[in-house]
């Protein structure tokens, strides 16, 4: 097996392996799979044009699904935000119909004796 076979085979491994992290949110390991990426990616000059496009294919796809990621923990983390905001405080309307925010008085009891 040449040299570019070899790394393209290992390359095409890591695309692997990271396409399953991303998509199972096991985004623990991806900072030490760009590192294998990067060393893998040096040892590629001088290899045949169509392996380099099916591997940017491949790399192009797992950043796609990355971005997809990013955007589903971004709108989470908006909706947290929003649920944390409303358990504080309660926007609403007076009589005259001007907006008010009325504040949670927290979570004290009442004690009457």
């Amino acid at each position: 097996m040449s040299e570019f076979a070899q790394t393209i085979e290992l390359l095409e491994q890591v695309f692997d392996v990271e396409r399953h992290a991303i998509r199972t949110g096991e985004f623990s390991g991806l900072a030490e799979l760009a590192t294998r990426k990067e060393a893998l990616i040096g040892n590629l000059r001088g290899a045949p044009a169509d392996a380099l496009d099916h591997l940017r294919a491949r790399a192009q796809e797992n950043q796609r699904l990355l971005a997809a990621a990013l955007k589903g923990v971004r709108a989470a983390q908006r909706r947290l935000d929003t649920i944390t905001r409303a358990s504080r405080s309660l926007n609403s309307y007076d009589a005259l119909g001007r907006a008010r925010t009325i504040a949670s008085g927290g979570s004290q009891v009442e004690r009457r004796a």
